[in-house]
Order: C-alpha cells, then sequence, then structure tokens
C-alpha cells in the first residue's frame, strides 16, 4: 500500500468505532492533521504531503537563505569535479531552466549544427583581446562557447548560467518548453541567415524544418483498389 494511502487510513481510522454525535475537536484534528509539528529542516527530502506544516520543498530557501553549493561539493578534492574518460559533460541545472538543458544537449549531439555553430563568425570577435576571459556577446556566440565547453571540457558539468541570462530566463519562473525550442530556433535561423558562409544560412530548415507529403513532388496518390 502506498505511503499516502496509509497516512489517510490512519488519520480517518477512528470513523471504525465513533458515532457520529461522539465526534469531538480531537476528531477533527486528528483527520486534516490540524496542529502537527512542523517538519525540521533537513529531515524531509521533499514536501510531506502527510503534514500541511512542513514547509520542505515549497520554496523556502526564500527564508532559509541561499544554499552553499559547497557543501555539495569536495572541493578539497579537484578530482572529484574531473569527468571520467569517454563520458560526457553535463550541464548545471540552475532551478527552473532543466527544459533549456535538455534541448542544449540535443542540439549538441546534432553533429551538423554543432559544426555550423563552430563556423559562426562575428565581426567583434577579432576585437577580442586573447589575454583576457573571453566573454560571449551574442546567444550564438554564447550557444558556441557552451558546445566547445560540452565537447572538450575535462569538468564534469559545466555551468551555462551565461545563456539563460543573456535568454533572460534567470527569472526563476518556468517557461514553455515548445514555446522556447520554437523561438530560440527562430533566433539561430534569423541569426546564421545573415552569415556570409552559404553553408549556414539555411542550416536550420535543413535540420529541423519538414515537408509536407501533399506538397512534396514525390508524394503521389495512391491508386483506389479494384471493387470486387
Amino acid at each position: 500500500m502506498a505511503p499516502r494511502v496509509q497516512l489517510e487510513k490512519a488519520a480517518w481510522r477512528w470513523v471504525e468505532s465513533v458515532k457520529p454525535e461522539e465526534i469531538k475537536q480531537e476528531h477533527i484534528e486528528l483527520a486534516y492533521r490540524i496542529n502537527l509539528p512542523a517538519c525540521k529542516r533537513g529531515a524531509c527530502r521533499r514536501n510531506c504531503r502527510g503534514n500541511p506544516n512542513c514547509l520542505v520543498g515549497i520554496g523556502e530557501q526564500a527564508w532559509l537563505g541561499e544554499i552553499d553549493e559547497n557543501v555539495f561539493h569536495n572541493i578539497d578534492d579537484p578530482n572529484s569535479e574531473r569527468r571520467d574518460k569517454n563520458t560526457f559533460v553535463g550541464l548545471t541545472n540552475l532551478g527552473a531552466t532543466c527544459y533549456v538543458n535538455t534541448f542544449l544537449q540535443v542540439w549538441f549531439h546534432n553533429l551538423e549544427l554543432r559544426r555550423s555553430l563552430y563556423q559562426f563568425h562575428n565581426s567583434r570577435a577579432e576585437e577580442h583581446n586573447i589575454q583576457s576571459d573571453y566573454e560571449p556577446q551574442s546567444i550564438c556566440e554564447h550557444l558556441q562557447y557552451l558546445f566547445a565547453l560540452l565537447q572538450n571540457s575535462n569538468r564534469k558539468y559545466i555551468d551555462p548560467s551565461g545563456l539563460v541570462k543573456a535568454l533572460g530566463l534567470d527569472t526563476g519562473q518556468q517557461q514553455d518548453a515548445q514555446e522556447f525550442s520554437k523561438l530560440f530556433l527562430s533566433l539561430l535561423e534569423d541569426t546564421l541567415s545573415k552569415q556570409k558562409n552559404p553553408s549556414l544560412q539555411n542550416v536550420i530548415q535543413q535540420q529541423f524544418c519538414g515537408q509536407s507529403y501533399l506538397k512534396s513532388p514525390f508524394y503521389k496518390t495512391p491508386h483506389a483498389g479494384k471493387s470486387a
């Protein structure tokens, strides 16, 4: 029996022996879990459905303060951050941007798209001082930089916050994944179409746009079968 069902049965078990006219305040408090003590911080992995006074997993970081990520990583051993050979590089989950990470990994494994992004050229790149840290400016540069790190970094994971901030998605609010994909690819298509390299201008259409069978010159209306 599921834990939630067990909690429900335990809270209402008194109805089997208590008559309606005998119901007291204590029965109501037991049934609706009133006056239960609040769960202690760190005692629950997620919000307890059986305790309305459990504040875990409902935005408690707003009043508990920022979580120290160093607690979750062994910073004394740099090798603990190093990825194993022949394994992929991950992306840090920034909270409400897991859908962005998913699309980034999918697009990264599209080899033709990755090659095209590497060929993207920004005229301002020539002004960059190679002795200073590189800071991407455009969306394409951010994606280009992320793809390079996903391919060549020795770390287990990298931080995509630069791209997320450039896209204005760092508000902590969940966005529609399908809408994000459509708008992001439209942005890439518009940017790459302005490149001088012809192979970059139509890469988004070639990789992500389909074709209706009804409009395709290769589509033929099937012949109707002969009646018996």
